[in-house]
């Protein structure tokens, strides 16, 4: 069994994404599109599988403290990269709300339910349901391994700011689903830095058409 989850995980979270690298340099594919197409599949996995908790995953009561927590580390987080933007690239600082605000506007709206939610879908929540058991007692090799796996997925972008970035995200995102179980703090939490990559002038690294 353990061997056949490792296989499981390697075609998901390796393979997977270098094809999605290959359709998109050699397809011309949109990474939206292709993370959408995948919901459907994500869904059926989860309602074919019986040991999945619903209720719990998707619960919408968790503790006040989270949301507390999110939104002190958040501010402090925008803050930080927002200056570090306007040290290293003042001419992109802002620059897709400046130069393109409706292609911004829009890619605020989308990035919520076509890019945030199946990745958290796949790489939290499925991720821990699945393969948790991999790791045992060790919750800190747990959390860096899929930090490690969601940077991979990054490699599309073909960027050192885009895998670090998402490495330093993966691992938040993964404690705070780690310590919560639930989908809607880690989804929130990665609309938030998703949005304000996008809006400071950072999109550049994560989407192959959002530069400003």
């Amino acid at each position: 069994m353990r061997f056949r989850l490792l296989g499981e995980a390697a075609l998901l979270y390796l393979a997977a994404p270098l094809a999605i690298h290959w359709m998109v340099i050699n397809w011309h594919m949109p990474v939206f599109a292709l993370l959408t197409m995948t919901l459907p599949a994500i869904l059926l996995i989860f309602a074919g599988d019986r040991s999945f908790r619903w209720k719990e995953t998707f619960r919408l009561h968790w503790p006040i403290g989270v949301l507390r927590r999110i939104l002190i580390l958040f501010v402090g987080a925008a803050a930080f990269l927002t200056a570090a933007t306007a040290w290293f690239l003042p001419d992109g600082l802002f620059g897709l709300p400046r130069i393109h605000p409706q292609r911004w506007l829009l890619i605020l709206i989308l990035y919520p339910l076509l890019s945030a939610l199946p990745q958290e879908l796949i790489y939290r929540v499925w991720f821990f349901h699945r393969y948790r058991s991999l790791f045992g007692h060790h919750a800190a090799v747990a959390v860096a391994a899929n930090a490690a796996l969601f940077a991979v997925a990054h490699i599309i972008f073909g960027s050192a700011v885009s895998v670090t970035g998402a490495f330093l995200l993966g691992l938040l995102l993964a404690r705070r689903y780690e310590q919560a179980r639930s989908f809607w703090p880690v989804w929130l939490e990665h609309v938030l830095y998703g949005d304000l990559v996008f809006t400071i002038g950072l999109g550049r690294f994560f989407y192959l058409s959002a530069g400003g």
